[in-house]
């Protein structure tokens, strides 16, 4: 007899609620690494930021669809190597939002220094809100993959991983995938918009 799916049900049983131990730890570390972004001494904030405008010139001449494209390729890729490096005992997924908070925090502070805390905020916001849920996610997803491996290694899990990492690409591509569809679109805009 074939299995009913619910939403937040997928094949084999496994559910979303997988991620509710692991959103709000992850939700809390990129917060706090915002604020230390934030707090971040001065001349740490600047190799911060020399280093992102390197970054930024891969993408400088490109304009429209090019960079729509280059934008959400980058993501992707970042996003999906994130979420299989979580089979690595979830340490990756630890650190990646843990940099981006910080990251994220520099920017945002030396945004307010130029035009004010509102305006900083306004200009921030923007990429945040498919992004940042698109990172806690699939990091989540990477936590809970590198726990149950944690766990199988201790005799605790006797399952195999290839279970888990399909359903975690599953939830990937049905969730994150467009979280990051309209990331890059929103990003692509803000870039072409004349400043």
């Amino acid at each position: 007899m074939e299995e009913i799916l619910t939403p937040g049900k997928t094949q084999g049983g496994m559910t979303d609620r997988a991620l509710i131990p692991y959103l709000p730890i992850l939700g809390a570390l990129f917060a706090a690494t915002f604020l230390g972004g934030i707090l971040a001494p001065h001349p740490v904030q600047q190799q911060v930021t020399g280093a992102l405008q390197v970054v930024g010139e891969q993408y400088r001449d490109l304009a429209g669809g090019a960079l729509f494209f280059y934008i959400l390729l980058h993501n992707v890729m970042a996003s999906l190597l994130l979420l299989i490096s979580g089979v690595l005992y979830g340490v990756i997924p630890v650190l990646a939002v843990g940099s981006n908070g910080f990251v994220l925090g520099v920017l945002y502070n030396q945004e307010a220094a130029a035009v004010g805390y509102s305006r900083a905020a306004m200009k921030v916001v923007p990429h945040g809100i498919f992004e940042i849920p698109a990172l806690l996610i699939t990091a989540s997803w990477g936590l809970w993959l590198g726990i149950l491996a944690i766990r199988r290694i201790r005799g605790k899990e006797g399952a195999p991983l290839r279970g888990p990492v399909n359903h975690a690409f599953e939830r990937y591509f049905a969730v994150v995938f467009p979280l990051l569809v309209l990331a890059a679109a929103i990003e692509t805009f803000l870039i072409l918009r004349p400043q």
